[in-house]
């Protein structure tokens, strides 16, 4: 006999496993502080190889002024400059990371938090058709 409560809600799981899930169930694997430390510890990488491509091609585009005036610069001040350039903008960078993976952890738990329910309301359709009809299956040996 097919319960067609039972079925919608299956769908509605499924549907949910094969699209949103994929990406909401592996992030529920993680601790919300693991989580967002291990996104800010890529995003600190990444911030670090893009800032050094970035000055590395500004270096180029400036290399001509660098050859002809290296020996009038102050090269300590200017690597201070730069410094604290990298140093700024990768405190907003990972401030700005760590809302953005707080919020995204928080909207994950309560898209999972509907879709446990409708685990549970499976898992109810479950029992109350094995007490209804009772168990056909036997512990061990033959029946």
């Amino acid at each position: 006999m097919l319960n067609e409560e039972k079925i919608r809600l299956m769908t509605r799981a499924a549907a949910y496993e094969t699209h949103e899930g994929k990406r909401s169930i592996p992030i529920n694997h993680y601790f919300r502080g693991d989580y967002i430390g291990l996104n800010l510890i890529w995003s600190v990488i990444c911030y670090t190889l893009v800032y050094g491509l970035c000055l590395g091609l500004w270096g180029f585009y400036k290399l001509e002024y660098l050859m002809a005036n290296i020996h009038k610069m102050d090269l300590v001040a200017f690597g201070k400059q730069l410094a604290t350039c990298y140093v700024a903008g990768l405190i907003v960078y990972v401030v700005i990371t760590y809302f953005y993976y707080s919020w995204k952890y928080k909207k994950n738990r309560k898209s999972l938090s509907g879709y446990y329910q409708l685990l549970k309301h499976i898992s109810a359709f479950y029992e109350a058709e094995g007490k209804a009809g009772g168990s056909n299956h036997t512990a061990g040996g033959t029946s």
